[in-house]
């Protein structure tokens, strides 16, 4: 309960600040929040279950070791942080999505060789306690031969997935995704 009001003041004020002191060429701050979500993660006592497809109706299950959890999330942490390290380099759209009743934060490169390709912050308005429901991040490494996509979307509190795609040249495009789950009343 202390951490969830923590958590709910900290995004509060992180909401003020960023939008009383955004300079032109500020992106939202993801990764901090995410980091956010990681360190609560290893404090919980939830459990943690990874869910990787086998077809398209069942699932390879395993429950996962709380010291395991951010070697699962390795490619989130492993992600360039868009909002300090790249002033400049992304433009950010805000806008009202009147379906989803969500505020979305759209970041974009105005370079294309920049590996981050993407990032939204979907937010839940209901002043004053904003409420990040998903970052969703697509980021991109070429090499010689071959490229990988990460498509990776966190939701708050409750789970994420990354969806990764390998394209070797020659080779047909292979396509894998991992979910990791915890704090879900079905809890898989």
């Amino acid at each position: 309960m202390i951490k969830d009001a923590a958590l709910r003041s900290f995004l509060f004020l992180a909401l003020c600040y960023w939008s009383c002191k955004q300079k032109k060429n500020d992106v939202f701050p993801a990764l901090d929040f995410i980091k956010g979500q990681i360190a609560h993660v290893d404090t919980s006592v939830y459990s943690i279950i990874k869910l990787k497809p086998m077809t398209d109706s069942t699932y390879d299950t395993t429950y996962v070791k709380r010291e395991e959890f951010n070697d699962l999330a390795k490619d989130f942490l492993e992600t360039p942080d868009i909002s300090k390290k790249f002033g400049g380099k992304y433009t950010e759209e805000r806008m009202m999505n009147n379906d989803l009743g969500l505020v979305v934060f759209i970041a974009t490169p105005k370079d294309e060789d920049l590996e981050v390709r993407r990032q939204e912050v979907r937010i839940e308005p209901n002043p004053p306690d904003d409420k990040i429901k998903s970052v969703y991040i697509e980021k991109t490494k070429n090499n010689k031969d071959s490229s990988v996509t990460k498509r990776m979307t966190w939701y708050t509190d409750e789970k994420f997935q990354i969806v990764t795609i390998v394209q070797k040249s020659n080779e047909k495009e292979k396509t894998s995704v991992m979910e990791v789950v915890w704090n879900h009343p079905e809890n898989y």
